[in-house]
């Protein structure tokens, strides 16, 4: 008898420690095969396969939903990050104003998500302890797993400054027109299709080369090329942070982004075409430094040949009155003798001078070279009579 109790004993604690919960929701019975005479017992089981079937489906639609919006919401979390760090190194008076705003909006959407990404894992939890078999996945392998290595960036040796430029300066020359249609399309879904058909396209120097591109446009003036342009270089920018932040191929990133933009929120819309705008602004402000630069490299040019004594004749054109420099582009004489008829003697005689030692004026030239000194003449007895 003592061995019986402490069989009964052993046997008790043993078998209170099995987990019976996870057939709780088992979906089969032995009674199966025992219908009514008058139930069609085949059709029994396919509607009850069909309704089991169904049931997967919209669990499995369920979880895709969940985990596509977990990842725009930290797609969203990631872009406004980066906008809130352009804002903080900007530190003028409106970007403090939106830095502020954005702030508060950031930690709201932050704590949303650390709760959504709670109340998933408290799902997964429950689905792992309390699984729901059925006649079709109970006899299936319990392990099947498949691995994907993860995208690496092939591994480059740090390239000297003129070997990066040359590499740059080959792909624009091998693509180049290529990444110019992509710059004049208007349209994201046009875009979407010519990105899918040209993946080859997508890199960092894609990139570099719309943004140089842009200048070159608004060089040119062309001020609606310029914004349909900035528009293209900004989808581009936002395809490599997305692969950046997600440690993929950049190719990959296409479909995901483009969807992302379709279904955008005002949030998102309002940093796109901020960060459009931001771009639009930084590529004038480069065109009117090109400009300049390129001016300055003339002058220095022009003055390289220019004889002792002699001034830029383009720096003294600019300095004169306007309607002086009307009648040196127009070539007419009589204006040019009103223009320094109007003048003050010593201006008109300053200004007749410098044109005179930059070649504007050739005093050989006795209509226009008489004219002028009489009129400065004038100038002056008129000036001493006064």
């Amino acid at each position: 008898s003592s061995f019986a109790v402490h069989y009964l004993f052993y046997s008790s604690f043993t078998m209170s420690r099995i987990d019976y919960s996870k057939w709780d929701h088992i979906d089969i019975s032995d009674d199966e095969d025992d219908t009514h005479p008058n139930v069609d017992t085949p059709s029994l089981f396919k509607w009850r396969h069909e309704a089991r079937v169904q049931r997967q489906e919209e669990n499995k639609q369920r979880r895709a939903k969940s985990e596509a919006e977990r990842k725009l919401r930290a797609q969203q979390i990631d872009m406004m990050r980066a906008t809130k760090r352009k804002l903080e190194e900007d530190g003028g008076l409106e970007a403090k104003e939106k830095l502020a705003d954005l702030t508060k909006l950031l930690d709201t959407m932050e704590n949303e998500h650390k709760d959504f990404l709670k109340k998933e894992e408290e799902l997964e939890r429950l689905e792992r302890e309390h699984p729901h078999w059925d006649v079709d996945n109970i006899s299936h392998e319990k392990h099947d797993k498949t691995i994907i290595n993860s995208y690496q960036a092939p591994e480059k040796t740090p390239a000297s400054e003129e070997e990066a430029a040359s590499t740059m300066a080959e792909w624009f020359k091998k693509h180049g027109e290529e990444a110019e249609k992509f710059a004049a399309i208007s349209t994201q879904a046009n875009s979407h299709q010519f990105l899918k058909e040209n993946l080859h396209l997508l890199s960092e120097h894609l990139a570099s080369f719309l943004v140089i591109y842009c200048v070159d446009l608004a060089v040119q003036d062309l001020h609606d090329e310029v914004k349909v342009c900035a528009k293209q270089t900004v989808q581009i920018q936002y395809i490599m942070e997305l692969a950046k932040s997600l440690k993929r191929d950049p190719r990959e990133c296409v479909n995901a982004f483009y969807a992302r933009l379709a279904t955008a929120d005002d949030t998102y819309k309002a940093a796109y075409d901020d960060e459009i705008k931001s771009l639009v602004e930084r590529v004038y402000k480069r065109a009117q430094e090109r400009v300049e630069e390129a001016k300055a490299e003339a002058a220095a040019e022009r003055k390289k040949t220019l004889k002792p004594g002699e001034l830029d004749p383009i720096e003294v054109l600019e300095s004169l009155p306007e309607k002086i420099q009307s009648a040196f582009r127009d070539q007419n004489t009589p204006l040019l003798q009103e223009g320094f008829a109007e003048l003050p003697p010593e201006e008109a005689k300053y200004h007749y001078e410098r044109v005179v030692k930059s070649g504007l004026w050739v005093p050989a030239n006795e209509d226009v070279d008489d004219g002028a000194e009489a009129d400065v003449e004038e100038n002056e007895e008129e000036d001493e009579e006064k």
